[in-house]
């Protein structure tokens, strides 16, 4: 089962392809049934799981051999994934009707679903390592689909970003390896947090990787463009799936391999802070509601990070912190598919996502609001929702982590988790009043029709399970116990979630989140003017970090690189031909000594025959000795005459790579900085 689980996606991405060759209509139902098969087998294996690790090992498969785990973690990973994918292309066959390539599309998804599988099986570093990129290089496809400007841009962004963050992995990986002697992460576990301080350099070069991809600030700039550029149910899977991907990454490293490092714990905490401000009040001022969505999950991604963060902090008592972590992954992926998806049907019908041209766009089609509705009402964390019960499980590990280590820091993060969730409150308060309240009569009664029920089943499954979750989520907090068990923290009994402290804590982040609305929002970034509104963007003219500060830095750092190489290559030239010059000066030497000999031998002819036959002699002698000198020149001159050949080629290559050599600089200057800076911070903390 577990092997079916991970091959058939690969399987059938290369069948499909197959029979959408042929035949479009017979695709659509093979790539539905098939993901639903998936879907059934992931469903099926969960008793199982719930009785212990599930393990499987290939031998001479990546060089250390193929080696999956499936644990409770790792199972609502495959969860998530196998029901997003099934609803995805269930909803792509209507989405993608006016798209061009779908059947490159539908390769491309199925081989990411595949990599994905991998990934949150995979118990073996490298296994995942291999499996990461793979993802990262099909999902690239997904991303650039409509193949115009604007997606090329966005797909440049994503796969630099994917690309640097999976060579500073390996530089990791390599440094992991060298210090542990083995890739498992049952046994990096055993030795890691034992090294001393490189085992920071080590698990941070493989967070980069990881924390590349969960969107985690620095390394966040590719998010927005990727995820406003995809279509829709791509859209969906790069937020609702594979970001889950980054944050299960940094989960093992941080809580597996490090063994919930409190040093490392932290950082991550006060990052999930930084994330969860940037996005949210990025997100208030868009315009397009992808880009509100997309900050949205940039924000999102700090609270499950802050979550991670308290799992190291809180140690034994982090059974909370993992469960409303794990929960929240689940939860984010469930709401954010369904609003991914419900601006897909938007922009299915009217082609654009301004809300400065669709305000008003769904105050007449009930259907589409109200499931829309729900999918706001769950991010923003209403109680009877699923996004309650995960915010509020995070909320008792902060308060948690204050009791035990009497840091005021953790009091002012619980002001800062709150603020953070009245954010939320307020960005979607943005897009359901201009999309569903605000009146337009442009839109009043028309393309009802064109809400079809393909597009409107998926989301109408992920709504009732926000709903099912939010009142009913003991079942899963149940089960998820069993990997804070495994992480040697204790479990959490049955948690009564609408306690009238809760509810208070919940209605104080509503009342906050409103009146950031009227208060900012609607005075700041929504003008009126003759009973109409426009939205602003300030922050279009804001600094960006892509732009402003990487671009900038690489490109001047590859400009001095290119000067160092330079002159390196005029170096070389100059030596090249200096002895290329030594060696002809060796080649023309012998016919100087023999010209020398013929004008001695002038010069006996004209003397007197008194001293002829002495000097004769001496000039035999003489010459005896010359020609013998010769011989030696000739021979030498025969020997470096080959290498004179070479010495020729070299030079012509070099000339031929002069103008060249700047590329190869460019492919290596950053690896070879990372390296640089690695091993030296490596040596002075051995």
């Amino acid at each position: 089962m577990i092997i079916l689980i991970l091959i058939i996606p690969f399987i059938a991405s290369f069948i499909g392809y197959f029979i959408g060759s042929k035949n479009e209509k017979y695709r659509d139902i093979f790539n539905v049934l098939f993901t639903a098969i998936e879907l059934i087998l992931v469903m099926l294996i969960f008793p199982n799981v719930k009785n212990g690790d599930l393990t499987y090992f290939v031998p001479n498969i990546m060089g250390t051999g193929l080696f999956l785990k499936i644990d409770m973690l790792r199972y609502a990973m495959l969860v998530i994934s196998a029901l997003a994918w099934f609803l995805t292309t269930m909803y792509s066959t209507q989405y993608l009707l006016k798209h061009k390539n779908r059947n490159r599309y539908y390769l491309f998804s199925m081989l990411t679903y595949a990599a994905t599988i991998g990934i949150f099986m995979s118990e073996n570093i490298i296994n995942m390592f291999t499996f990461f990129e793979i993802m990262s290089l099909t999902s690239y496809i997904l991303v650039i689909h409509d193949e115009d400007k604007y997606s090329h841009e966005a797909g440049v962004s994503y796969i630099s970003m994917a690309i640097a963050g999976g060579l500073v992995m390996l530089m990791g990986i390599f440094l992991l390896f060298d210090y542990t002697g083995t890739l498992n992460i049952g046994e990096i576990s055993k030795t890691l947090p034992n090294l001393g301080n490189v085992k920071y350099v080590i698990s941070t070069l493989i967070i980069v990787g990881f924390g590349v991809k969960a969107s985690m600030f620095p390394l966040h700039t590719w998010l927005v463009k990727a995820y406003t550029a995809a279509p829709a149910p791509a859209s969906a899977i790069i937020s609702g799936v594979l970001l889950k991907a980054g944050l299960f990454g940094i989960i093992i490293v941080v809580d597996e391999m490090m063994a919930g490092d409190e040093k490392m714990s932290f950082v991550i905490f006060v990052i999930g802070i930084i994330n969860i401000y940037l996005g949210g009040i990025l997100a208030m001022m868009q315009r397009n509601i992808k880009r509100v969505i997309a900050y949205s999950s940039l924000s999102q991604t700090g609270f499950m990070l802050m979550g991670i963060g308290l799992i190291g902090i809180l140690g034994k008592e982090g059974g909370v912190a993992i469960v409303g972590t794990i929960l929240f992954m689940v939860n984010h992926a469930i709401f954010k598919i369904l609003l991914f998806l419900g601006a897909g049907i938007i922009y299915m019908i009217y082609n654009d996502l301004s809300i400065n041209k669709i305000y008003g766009f769904g105050k007449n089609k009930i259907k589409l609001k109200i499931i829309f509705l729900i999918g706001i009402l769950g991010i923003t964390g209403i109680p009877g929702f699923n996004g309650y019960t995960s915010k509020t499980l995070i909320h008792e590990a902060i308060l948690e982590a204050y009791h035990l280590t009497d840091n005021i820091f953790y009091k002012f993060s619980e002001i800062a988790f709150l603020l953070g969730g009245a954010l939320t409150i307020a960005y979607m308060m943005k897009i359901f009043i201009g999309i569903f309240i605000d009146e337009n009569s442009e839109f009043k009664g028309q393309y009802n029709e064109f809400v079809h029920k393909r597009a409107l089943m998926p989301m109408g499954i992920l709504a009732g399970l926000i709903i099912i979750i939010g009142l009913f989520p003991n079942g899963i907090i149940s089960s998820l116990n069993l990997y804070a068990s495994s992480l040697h923290a204790h479990g959490l009994e049955y948690v009564n979630f609408f306690t009238i402290d809760k509810l208070v804590y919940s209605l104080i982040t509503i009342i906050l989140g409103v009146s950031i609305y009227y208060q900012f929002v609607d005075n700041y970034f929504i003008i009126h003017h003759d009973k109409k509104k426009m939205y602003v963007n300030p922050s279009l003219m804001w600094f960006d970090l892509e732009k402003d500060l990487y671009i900038p830095v690489i490109v001047n750092t590859f400009k001095f690189f290119s000067f160092f190489f330079k002159h390196i290559d005029n170096w070389m030239i100059y030596s090249v031909k200096k002895l290329s010059n030594s060696v002809n000066v060796v080649e023309n030497l012998d016919s100087t000594l023999l010209l020398k000999l013929e004008e001695k031998r002038m010069m006996v002819d004209t003397s007197t025959d008194t001293f002829k036959h002495e000097f004769e002699e001496k000039v035999m002698h003489s010459k005896e000795d010359i020609l013998e000198k010769t011989e030696n020149i000739l021979n030498l001159s025969s020997e470096a005459k080959p290498l004179l050949k070479n010495v020729k080629s070299i030079n012509e290559l070099i000339i031929f790579f002069h103008k060249r050599i700047t590329s190869i600089t460019y492919s290596i200057f950053l690896f070879g900085i990372v390296l640089v800076l690695s091993l030296l911070y490596v040596f002075l903390m051995r």
